[in-house]
């Protein structure tokens, strides 16, 4: 998931001897690959900055980095080859992926076992059930899969060897180090995704410091194993950036003969256009859950027969790509909620 990040110093030093000792343990017979002679480079760069920032003890610093196992699948997950087709991938083969019967059958299950905490939340955030459940479901199949990479070296790897976006690994990485210090946290033992995303619902580091909320009050944020402090955290996310419980989230659109579609399409992943102005171009709420004055913007999902669905989005279709920049991965989101609401079996 995309994330925001924040600094924050509070008791870094305090928990900093502790973090050292825990780690010391996981990486001293750790077998690995090294990273490149300019990675190392990059790294050491990276440590003495974050010694001068922090006041932390350099080669306390150098002695955790020291044994740093190169991600290299990460690394080209992260850095798609030439023919790379993920972003040819259909809405009909994307949407099969997350709305099965499997995944709505945990789901259901999901709700049902959590149903407190997400009344709860909905309640504090305004954020519905369904929605929330079905992001947890979309990211990590309710908790099930949170991923295999080790966190520590995959940010590493991410940060330091080129791929494109060491700048925001970087910020990560760093964001990791606090999260684990704030946390107290094993470093060296957190498992996540390719990108270095963690947790129950897959928050990169400094979305966790920033966004996660102590949801069952137990003195710390614990993405890792709590389903309420995830449920929470989704809530608290989505509400920070932009959910309103007073609007829909989308409508299907039917476009006239001739209508143009490109000139409401947005490119910043926000609601531009008043429905009543996409209403005289030619898209139309057959369903008429879209008020007259409510921004909107022009959704696109493309399928296997070249044939394409239209979909007008309001704020909150955005506010879900807030945590992935995807128009397919925010209405696999919205599908599989109104699965969830459905009082149907699967």
């Amino acid at each position: 998931m995309r994330s925001c990040f924040k600094f924050r110093r509070k008791n870094l030093n305090l928990y900093f001897g502790i973090f050292l000792f825990l780690s010391s343990f996981s990486i001293c017979w750790a077998h690995h690959t090294q990273l490149s002679p300019q990675a190392q480079e990059n790294m050491r760069d990276f440590i003495y900055s974050l010694s001068a920032k922090y006041s932390f003890d350099r080669s306390y610093l150098e002695r955790i980095f020291a044994k740093v196992r190169s991600q290299r699948k990460a690394l080209n997950l992260i850095r798609p080859s030439k023919t790379d087709n993920s972003q040819t991938v259909t809405w009909d083969h994307y949407r099969k992926l997350f709305i099965n019967r499997d995944n709505i059958a945990r789901g259901k299950r999901f709700m049902s076992t959590h149903s407190v905490s997400l009344k709860e939340a909905y309640e504090n955030y305004g954020v519905p059930p369904e929605v929330i459940a079905a992001i947890i479901g979309v990211e990590t199949k309710y908790g099930k899969n949170q991923g295999k990479f080790p966190v520590f070296d995959t940010l590493a790897t991410l940060a330091f060897e080129r791929s494109d976006r060491e700048d925001f690994f970087r910020e990560e990485l760093e964001a990791f180090i606090l999260l684990c210090l704030e946390q107290g946290l094993s470093i060296n033992k957190i498992k996540g995704s390719y990108a270095g995303a963690l947790g129950i619902p897959q928050f990169m580091p400094s979305s966790w410091r920033t966004f996660a909320v102590d949801f069952d009050q137990s003195g710390k944020t614990n993405l890792l194993t709590s389903p309420k402090d995830a449920i929470g955290s989704v809530a608290n996310y989505l509400n920070k950036h932009g959910w309103d419980k007073n609007i829909p989230t989308h409508s299907v659109a039917k476009p006239e003969p001739g209508s143009n579609a490109k000139q409401f399409f947005t490119y910043e992943l926000q609601a531009e256009y008043k429905y009543n102005d996409l209403q005289k171009g030619g898209f139309k709420d057959p369903l008429n859950k879209i008020p007259a004055y409510l921004d909107v913007s022009l959704v696109d999902l493309k399928l296997r027969n070249n044939k394409i669905i239209y979909w007008l989005a309001t704020e909150n279709f955005f506010a879900i790509t807030k945590y992935n920049r995807s128009y397919k991965y925010a209405a696999a989101v919205l599908e599989l909620s109104e699965a969830l609401k459905s009082k149907s079996a699967p």
